[in-house]
Parts: structure tokens; C-alpha cells; sequence
């Protein structure tokens, strides 16, 4: 029996994101090793969550091993201790090794170097958008991508998500083969609940029908970017306050000013914004929505399992992240037909081609006039359009690449 290995920075990026590939390699007959931080010192997801996730691949044969990778990259003493951990494990003759997440995936691939050589470990590692991009932070570049640069030589494929890291890896990453997969996959035929949520998850909030939710979800840190959206509710706030009942007409703002549109935002029509997810910024965001006054506005659930039902729910999706691979929980709002909005960046714009449903996440005034264009027009062709967009994401077509790739 052929033994792999898969590693990933913390336990949710193997729940999430990695299922299907621990499905394939059991059916492939492998002793399958799973190694990440089930500590949940730094993960998103809660700890009964990661419990739960870690006796079930135990139940199906996986080996389940704690390393204490960090996702901090100044954190030097967790990364050299779980460098550490990750060469005793190299002792072991793993014919793959599958990593994920790009500190984990750095150390993955320095410890197994010389098993490639010595044993002849194939090495995949899926990139789930590189921290160095077209518009990052200079300090990204100066970080990550010489050591991208270096642990390539020692990758045998390189699974990209997006086309922009796609082209970037093909030119500049050494790697044995570089691969447009595209997303990790999802899964059309369960993400799509039936009509009868919508009224209840409503009810639980306590949203009335003529007010307009607003969703976001994802990890509560500063690349999702949830702030600068409360920052928009109160611009929209103010902007109805001030027409009120007199109808002065709201202009959304845009970035090419030259082209302003006019839209009405009439007072009927109430905001409230939902976030589903947990982090270490959830404080600053309570105190941000209150200080705006908007502590009524803004609904914060934690971590929920039923987020195809929210999304069903809302009015419209609102997407701000600042930095991404390929979505999947922009993916999944589509997958149930709800209208979105999302941040003019990479892995969003290949998802949301339509410009004017894009805005700068930096820029607050821009995040409002998308919203407001997004709520008062018809967006029943698009939401078919982007829905039909997402059979090239399927999962079985996830699958089949992946299948090959382990074969």
C-alpha cells in the first residue's frame, strides 16, 4: 500500500477545501497521512468543528498528525519547530506528498527535498492564490516569492487557481509542471437549498421584508475587508437621511467620476448588513459599527454550517475581500442565484466579469454606489448568466484533473 501525505497550515483548509482529494486518494487504495494544526490556535473554524472533522477521517482510515505550523511568517520559532516535525515525518517513505497553504507548503517541500532524489516522493503543491500579485504590497513580493522561487525547483506540479497566477508561475516558477486548475471544485447539487429557507433564516434575524440584507461571509481578519463595507452602510445611512422624504436623487459614486449614475434610494428601503465568520478582528468591527451608529445595522452570527441557506436569504451578497485565489463562498452565493458584488481583484474579476459590479476595496464611497446600483436594478439575467459561468467549477471536473495528477 502507497502512503501519502497531506499538509495544510491549519485543520480548515483540509475540511474545506481538500475533501474530495483525501476521497481519491483512499479510493486509490493509499495509506493516507493527514498533518496541520488541529490546535485551532489559528483557524477559522471552531473548536468542536475541528474535533468533529478530525474524528471523521479517522473513522475512514487516515493517520490524523499535529504540526504546529504558524500562519505568521515572523512567527520563527513555530515555523522552525514545525519544520522539525515535518523531517522526522520525512523519515517515513511517503510516495506523495500534497501540500497546501504557502508558509506550510514552503516547509513541506524543504523537508521532503532530498526524499524526492533519494525515495522519488512526488511533491503537488495547489497554490490557493500567491500572496504576490499584480497591486500587492512591495513587502509581499520582498517575502514570498523568492521562496516560491526556490521551493519550485522542488515541486513536481504546481496546481494555480486563477489564470493571473497561472501565467505568473509558467514564466517565472521553475516547477516540474504548472497547472490552471480551476478552484477546488463545488459541488452544484448541494449547495442549492429549496425556497423555504429564505423566509425562515429572515425570521431568525429578525429582518422585515421590506428591508434589504446584505451578506458577507468569510474569516473575520483585515484581508476580508468587512470594515470598509460598514463604512459604506453609513455613507448609504446618511445619503437616505439627507433625500428622506424630499427624493433628492443619491449619485453613486464611482471611480471614473466623469460617469456618475444617478440612482434613488428611497427611505423605505433598510440596510441591514449580516457577516457570518469568526477572527480576531470581530471586536474592532463591533466597535467600528457603533461608533457610526450602526450597531443595529449590523448582524454578526459567528461561524454557521448554513451559509447556502443565508446567502439564499439575502438581497444581495457583498464580497470585499482585498486579496484572493479563486472564491469559493463568492461561488457558492452564486451557486444559489443570489446578486453579488464583490472587490475589482483577481479570482473575483474571473468569476464577476461585469465591471459595475465590482468596486476598489479601499474605497468606501465606491463600495456604497455599487451597492446601490446593485439593489435598485434587475439583476435576474445576470444571476442566470453567473450561475450558468460555474459548470466549469464543478467539482467532478475538479476531480478528474486531480485524479489524474495522483495517478
Amino acid at each position: 500500500m502507497k502512503k501519502a501525505l497531506m499538509t495544510a497550515s491549519v485543520a480548515s483548509m483540509l475540511d474545506n477545501f481538500n475533501r474530495s482529494n483525501i476521497k481519491l486518494l483512499l479510493e486509490a487504495g493509499c495509506e493516507v497521512t493527514l498533518a496541520a494544526d488541529f490546535s485551532g490556535e489559528e483557524d477559522s473554524s471552531p473548536p468542536a468543528r475541528i474535533a468533529s472533522f478530525r474524528a471523521e477521517m479517522e473513522s475512514l482510515g487516515c493517520r490524523v498528525v499535529q504540526i504546529d505550523f504558524s500562519r505568521k511568517i515572523g512567527n520563527l520559532r513555530k515555523q522552525f519547530r514545525s519544520y522539525c516535525q515535518l523531517k522526522k515525518l520525512a523519515e517515513e517513505d511517503f510516495a506523495l506528498v500534497h501540500c497546501n497553504s504557502p508558509i506550510c507548503a514552503a516547509m513541506t517541500r524543504l523537508a521532503f527535498r532530498k526524499k524526492r532524489k533519494t525515495h522519488g516522493t512526488r511533491v503537488i503543491y495547489t497554490a490557493h492564490g500567491f500572496h504576490f500579485y499584480r497591486g500587492a504590497p512591495v513587502r509581499n513580493w520582498l517575502l514570498y516569492f523568492p521562496v516560491e522561487w526556490v521551493c519550485a525547483h522542488w515541486t513536481d506540479i504546481l496546481n494555480t487557481v486563477n489564470q493571473e497566477d497561472y501565467r505568473f508561475a509558467g514564466k517565472w516558477l521553475k516547477a516540474v509542471r504548472v497547472v490552471r486548475l480551476p478552484g477546488v471544485g463545488i459541488d452544484l447539487t448541494k449547495v442549492r437549498p429549496n425556497g423555504e429557507d429564505r423566509d425562515s433564516i429572515r425570521r431568525e434575524l429578525g429582518i422585515a421584508e421590506n428591508e434589504k440584507m446584505l451578506l458577507s461571509v468569510g474569516e473575520l481578519i483585515k484581508r476580508k475587508n468587512q470594515g470598509r463595507v460598514i463604512q459604506a452602510l453609513r455613507i448609504l445611512r446618511d445619503e437616505k437621511e439627507q433625500c428622506g422624504r424630499g427624493g433628492r436623487v443619491f449619485r453613486a459614486p464611482l471611480r471614473n467620476q466623469a460617469e456618475k449614475t444617478a440612482c434613488s434610494f428611497p427611505d423605505r428601503f433598510g440596510l441591514r448588513y449580516v457577516i457570518c465568520g469568526q477572527g480576531k478582528t470581530e471586536k474592532k468591527l463591533k466597535t467600528l459599527a457603533a461608533k457610526l451608529g450602526l450597531a443595529d445595522r449590523v448582524l454578526f452570527l459567528g461561524y454557521r454550517e448554513d451559509i447556502p441557506q443565508l446567502c439564499r436569504a439575502a438581497d444581495l451578497f457583498v464580497f470585499p475581500s482585498l486579496q484572493e485565489g479563486l472564491p469559493m463562498a463568492l461561488m457558492e452565493a452564486i451557486a444559489v442565484k443570489t446578486p453579488v458584488v464583490c472587490s475589482d481583484i483577481r479570482g473575483n474579476r474571473e468569476l464577476i466579469s461585469e465591471k459595475t459590479l465590482r468596486f476598489d476595496p479601499k474605497n468606501p464611497a465606491d463600495i456604497a454606489g455599487c451597492i446601490c446600483r446593485a439593489i435598485e436594478s434587475d439583476q435576474t439575467q445576470l444571476v442566470e448568466n453567473h450561475f450558468s459561468s460555474l459548470a466549469k467549477y464543478r467539482l467532478e471536473i475538479i476531480e478528474k484533473v486531480m485524479k489524474k495528477e495522483y495517478s
